[in-house]
Order: structure tokens, then C-alpha cells, then sequence
């Protein structure tokens, strides 16, 4: 069933329903777990920000699926020639979010294709955000564990916020 859900580069032309499915099916509780962690760490990054749109984490989620999904197409095709790779989780989505929460902390952000955020710069948040993305790219070369889902959630969150 999970198989059937995944990412799966060769598979996600042909069946685009897993450009979103594979963000939603976890492997396992622990798995699930870990990511209900990361949700947990940006909502406390989202409160000490003083977050002014309650819908941030909605709009980032729209915008990192499509975004990630293409940056995880193009390294299995073009870097990593990984076509028989399956990827689940919303990890990516969560280190997106986060790298999105680093460069506003650091930076702050006031809008986002112009919505109103209102995110001030926070040293407390860009440290805490620093050790978490840190940690977790540590934590993405244990085995079975995506490292390029990781990296692509990383890039697609910097992509976000540039634009």
C-alpha cells in the first residue's frame, strides 16, 4: 500500500497522484513520530516569531510539495541516475519549513507572494533552527534514511523565501 503512494521517480509522471500521496503515508509509528516532532519544533518557531497569518504553514505546504517533489525528480534523473528510489514522509516538508523559519529569523519576512507573515528576526529561532537542520542532515546519512528528500525539503524552503 505504501509502495503505491510513494515517490517514486520513475513512476510520478505516469501516476502524478504521488506528488502529493508521498508527503502523507509514513513507514512506520516511529517514523511518524519523528515528523509529529519536527511540526512540534516549528510551531514553537512559529509562536516566538510572532507569526501573523495563522494560514503560513498551509501556504508552505502548497508551495513545497510541487517544489520539492521537482528538485527530488531532477537530482534522481540528472545527479544521483536513482530511478528505483521510494521516498515517504513529510520530513522534506518539515525541513523545508524550517530552512524557510532559519533565512526569516535571520532576515525577517514580512510577505510572502504578497500575503502578510509578519516575521521578525529572532537570534533565539535562527540559533534553534541552525542546530535542528544541522542535526538533521547528520541524521540523513543513517541508513534508510532520504538524504536527498532532506537536502530538496532544505533547498525547496530557501527557494520559498527568495521569491
Amino acid at each position: 500500500m505504501v509502495s503505491d503512494l510513494s515517490y517514486w521517480s520513475s513512476y510520478i509522471i505516469n501516476q502524478p497522484y504521488r506528488i502529493l500521496s508521498y508527503s502523507f503515508v509514513h513507514k512506520d509509528i516511529n517514523h511518524l513520530l519523528s515528523n509529529l516532532f519536527g511540526i512540534i519544533v516549528v510551531r514553537y518557531c512559529f509562536i516566538n516569531l510572532k507569526l501573523k497569518n495563522i494560514f503560513l504553514f498551509l501556504y508552505l505546504i502548497i508551495l513545497l510539495i510541487p517544489i520539492q517533489t521537482f528538485l527530488l525528480f531532477m537530482m534522481d534523473s540528472f545527479l544521483f541516475y536513482e530511478r528505483n528510489r521510494a521516498l515517504v514522509g513529510f520530513s522534506g516538508i518539515i525541513f523545508g519549513t524550517v530552512s524557510f523559519i532559519l533565512l526569516s529569523s535571520l532576515y525577517g519576512k514580512q510577505y510572502i507572494f504578497n500575503i502578510f507573515i509578519g516575521l521578525n528576526k529572532n537570534n533565539e529561532i535562527y540559533r534553534l533552527t541552525t542546530v535542528f537542520l544541522s542535526l538533521g542532515v547528520v541524521y540523513s546519512f543513517l541508513p534508510s534514511i532520504s538524504l536527498s528528500g532532506h537536502i530538496a525539503g532544505i533547498l525547496s524552503g530557501f527557494i520559498i523565501f527568495i521569491f
